[in-house]
């Protein structure tokens, strides 16, 4: 699966360039404690919001088979959480590497792992950290409680949370957990998130038989600019 890497490759050396990474390998870390389903922290109880009151968020899940992740870590751009005082601008990005998805024989095979990959956001529940996703306009906004302030949550246990579900799924093989709170950075990755969104519709068009007259498809400028994605296609 090398559809997702040019983008990969973009948003991590926009991170490495901005002067205000740090990265943690995840077993150096022990996980946040999880719980079994996601629970409210209401407003009295909120410590710290992340990505909400007007400050820029957003959020994507990548694929990757080329070895551009070869361990398990948290990357941290800008402050960690117990360095936030009011609010911010949150980006939380993974990258997953993953074994052959099955893209060059089944891609139907393909697009569902991408799918299931995706959705694994939706199933990890750290305690005293309530997230709240748009899956329409890419945004994740984190409500933070004030007793998990308390009790020192940071960024590098919450990303070994995630870590350890999405290394539960059978084709992930490392896991890059990459959290941003620089406004800066996290403006700058919007528009990136909007094109894996494009990519993973583009496989969602080509499963219901988008027409193979490119000069008829709207789905042209993604085939043009993501590599491998019109061999696809064609298939």
């Amino acid at each position: 699966m090398e559809l997702y890497d040019k983008v990969i490759k973009e948003a991590c050396d926009a991170i490495t360039g901005s002067g205000c990474m740090c990265r943690v390998r995840a077993c150096d870390v022990r996980p946040w404690p999880e719980l079994p389903e996601n629970t409210f922290i209401m407003q009295k109880d909120a410590g710290l919001e992340l990505g909400g009151g007007g400050e820029p968020s957003v959020n994507f899940t990548c694929m990757t088979t080329s070895g551009l992740v070869t361990e398990d870590e948290i990357v941290i751009a800008g402050k960690d959480i117990r360095e936030i005082v009011g609010g911010s601008a949150f980006a939380r990005i993974v990258i997953l590497e993953t074994k052959d998805l099955g893209e060059t024989v089944d891609t139907e095979q393909a697009f569902h792992a991408v799918r299931d990959l995706s959705f694994v956001r939706y199933h990890v529940f750290p305690e005293g950290y309530m997230v709240r996703v748009s899956s329409q306009s890419d945004q994740e906004q984190v409500r933070i409680s004030r007793k998990a302030l308390k009790n020192g949550i940071d960024f590098g246990r919450v990303g070994r949370t995630y870590i350890d579900k999405y290394l539960t799924e059978e084709k992930v093989k490392h896991v890059r957990v990459i959290f941003v709170t620089n406004r800066a950075l996290v403006e700058k990755l919007l528009p990136m998130a909007d094109r894996v969104d494009k990519i993973t519709r583009t496989l969602t068009h080509i499963l219901d038989g988008m027409p193979k007259d490119c000069g008829h498809c709207s789905m042209k400028p993604v085939c043009d600019e993501v590599e491998g994605m019109r061999e696809l296609h064609l298939r």
